[in-house]
């Protein structure tokens, strides 16, 4: 069995209006890969498709040879972890309840519970005493946090974030940066992050699928991105956010 996340013909429309098209890609496992794109691209309902929360209406999407189906519970449900681009916690339960929701729904033991809770906590920096807080009482990056952990708890080998530092001021932002790709090193999982920020998917991507219009209009390194790009969209998207510090390119 070939690992890798596989989308093979994958089209989708709402109300009649196509939102993906026939898209092809291969995302090899132990990598980070961005979807790129403005509003409306299609990245967010594509990663919607790969966690399973929504059906294509052509094509297929595989992990690890398992086709992926909306169902319940998941066929994958253990080895997909996904945040949403809001953070999805239940402002009724407190962080820590939060966190270990799917854990004690499947069983786990307190003491088991207890240890993981620990131990993500010291993975992502969140102080101790803000478990026993709402989300309504935490930060927009302590929620962030929070959010990630549980997307974390279950040691999942895939990590699928739709624009998970989105809500949050740049300063927060930029921290929260390196404590993620210090989680994603750290882990090996393979990582499917949503985001509209060039800068964001230049510092986390190997590899960055940018969409438009619900196309691929290229994938590969953020060096082919902004050195080789395949369409004159790439090009348009890329100077329009500037700087780009990573290769000395200013828009005009």
């Amino acid at each position: 069995m070939r690992l890798m996340v596989l989308i093979a013909g994958v089209s989708k429309r709402f109300a009649e209006k196509p939102v993906l098209t026939s898209v092809q890609l291969q995302l090899a496992t132990g990598r980070t890969h961005v979807l790129l794109g403005g509003s409306g691209s299609g990245k967010t309902t594509l990663l919607r498709l790969i966690a399973g929360t929504l059906a294509p209406d052509t094509g297929t999407i595989t992990v690890d040879g398992v086709q992926i189906a909306v169902r319940d519970p998941c066929l994958l449900a253990d080895r997909l972890g996904y945040m949403t681009q809001e953070g999805g916690l239940f402002p009724h339960l407190r962080a820590a309840e939060n966190i270990g929701l799917v854990a004690r729904v499947r069983g786990w033991k307190p003491a088991r519970l207890a240890a993981r809770l620990a131990e993500l906590t010291a993975v992502v920096g969140l102080e101790e005493g803000l478990l026993q807080r709402y989300p309504a009482q935490l930060s927009g990056g302590q929620r962030q946090r929070v959010s990630l952990m549980r997307a974390l708890f279950l040691n999942p080998q895939y990590i699928l974030l739709d624009e998970p530092l989105g809500a949050v001021d740049p300063i927060i932002r930029r921290e929260l940066q390196e404590t993620l790709k210090r989680v994603f090193n750290e882990l090996n999982s393979t990582v499917i992050l949503v985001t509209h920020d060039l800068g964001e998917a230049a510092f986390f991507g190997d590899t960055i699928t940018l969409l438009h219009q619900g196309l691929v209009l290229q994938h590969g390194s953020f060096t082919d991105l902004a050195l080789r790009p395949a369409h004159p969209y790439v090009s348009e998207f890329l100077m329009a956010q500037r700087p780009i510090p990573q290769l000395g390119i200013l828009g005009s």
